[in-house]
């Protein structure tokens, strides 16, 4: 099996992609760990946060291979072959960046472009893309995908409550954001409390919900 068709079928076992942004390197790189503690097996770091690389080579030292690491807001493809370096498998983008599917997979990382409407989908879909992000997923309604035969990721105001909506229709997995991974990321200081005392929890009980489906089906 090659490396691209792994990373895709192990983002579908996942379920949920954990996405981590904001201006805290320190705390980003500990809520990556703990949720990875939770059971989370797919964890995206943006590029448009603080010291990006420098988190998602600590998590890759930090973590078992059995958690996917991947990029998110890639806007340029010269950004790609130093995510690859530091450890990225796959890479988001909330559009289509030239030559972005090109090189992802001279550099074994699974390519995920995002498209805001049908239009841009068969875009995506004619230029080779194996996996597309629905964003923001607000803008999407499921009555659009019926017909769509590529597989798809909404991302962008996913939470707790439409989570189960769309995998129940069709999604590959989810990308989650502050609703799954706090708040308190995008503060340029300590720690607070919200995660600890109330966060973490749901972040948990979602998780536990994930492997209840899981079994289920």
């Amino acid at each position: 099996m090659s490396p691209l068709i792994s990373t895709k079928n192990r983002l579908k076992e996942a379920g949920i992609i954990a996405i981590l942004r904001g201006e805290n390197p320190s705390l980003m790189f500990q809520r990556g760990v703990d949720l990875a503690n939770m059971g989370y097996s797919a964890i995206e770091v943006t590029l448009d946060s603080k010291e990006p690389l420098q988190i998602l080579q600590k998590l890759r030292a930090a973590l078992p291979d059995s958690v996917l690491l991947g990029v998110g807001t890639v806007l340029d493809r010269e950004q790609i072959e130093d995510c690859a370096k530091a450890g990225a498998t796959f890479a988001l983008s909330p559009v289509f960046p030239e030559g972005m599917i090109e090189d992802c997979h001279a550099n074994n990382m699974l390519a995920i472009p995002g498209v805001s409407n049908l239009a841009e989908l068969n875009i995506a879909q004619n230029s080779g893309a194996e996996l597309v992000k629905l964003f923001p997923s607000t803008e999407w309604c499921l009555e659009q995908l019926d017909d769509v035969d590529i597989p798809w990721i909404p991302v962008g105001g996913v939470d707790q409550n439409s989570i189960w909506p769309w995998l129940e229709s069709g999604a590959w997995c989810v990308g989650m954001g502050s609703n799954l991974c706090g708040s308190d990321l995008k503060q340029d200081g300590i720690d607070s409390n919200d995660w600890v005392e109330d966060e973490a929890q749901r972040a948990r009980d979602i998780f536990m919900e994930l492997q209840r489906r899981q079994t289920v089906t």
